[in-house]
Order: structure tokens, then sequence, then C-alpha cells
């Protein structure tokens, strides 16, 4: 009898194979979440990057047509497609400038609407960017 209350009195010591293989199974299912979890999130931070990049290369170039000395001249310079931006390889910056009015006396308005779009291969939809530039 004491030997059978000296047993039951330690209680058992290590786990049963059925409480290992459960403990494995949820420690499976939460690595798994885990990755996914990261796969999404670096996908994420990958478009991010890409939309940055193409909403500053839009930025630029509008900076530039603002600045420009010759308004005469903006369609002539800017109008048009860049496929190789220099250090951002497979971006296109497309740039459409359209002139509304026409030089005083004759027209009461005499500005340019200016549109810029950057696709990337990260990015699902182009950014674009649109501004008024009118005439000095």
């Amino acid at each position: 009898m004491a030997t059978q209350q000296l047993l039951t009195s330690q209680g058992r010591r290590g786990l049963t194979l059925i409480e290992v293989v459960v403990a494995l199974v949820i420690l499976t299912g939460v690595l798994l979440g885990l990755a996914r979890f990261a796969a999404g999130f670096t996908r994420s931070v990958t478009t991010a990057d890409a939309r940055t990049v193409a909403v500053n290369l839009a930025s630029q170039r509008i900076s530039e047509i603002r600045s420009s000395p010759n308004y005469g001249a903006l369609e002539a310079t800017y109008n048009g497609t860049e496929a190789n931006i220099a250090g951002f390889p497979h971006y296109t910056r497309q740039t459409t400038i359209v002139h509304t009015g026409g030089a005083r006396p004759t027209f009461v308005n005499d500005y340019k609407t200016v549109t810029v779009s950057v696709t990337a291969p990260g990015i699902a939809a182009p950014i674009q960017k649109t501004v008024v530039v009118a005439a000095p």
C-alpha cells in the first residue's frame, strides 16, 4: 500500500506522445501564420516603396515644368514618354501638356494643364499628378 501511495503522490514525469503532437500542431499553425504575415508585409513594403518613387518622379517632372522659363515651348520640351529614367529602371513617365486658350488680348484664358503619369512593375495603377500652369 505504501508503494502504491508513493507512486501516485509523485505523479507522472514528462509528456505523453499525444501532448507532444498537439503542441507541435499548435506551434506549426503559429509559425505558418507568422510566415504568411511576413510575406504579406514584405509585399506591402515593396509596393509602398515603388509608389513613393513614382510619386517623387512625377513631382520632379512637375517641378521642372513649373520652373521652366520658356512657357511657349513647354509642349515641345516635355510632352512625351520616358522609358529609361536614369537610376530607375522599369519606371515609365508620361507627360501630357494641353494648352487652353491663347495669348491676350484675343483670348481671355491662357493656361496649360500638365499631367504626369508614372508606371512601374510593382504598382497596380499608374500614379498621376496634374497641375495647371498659367501664362506669365
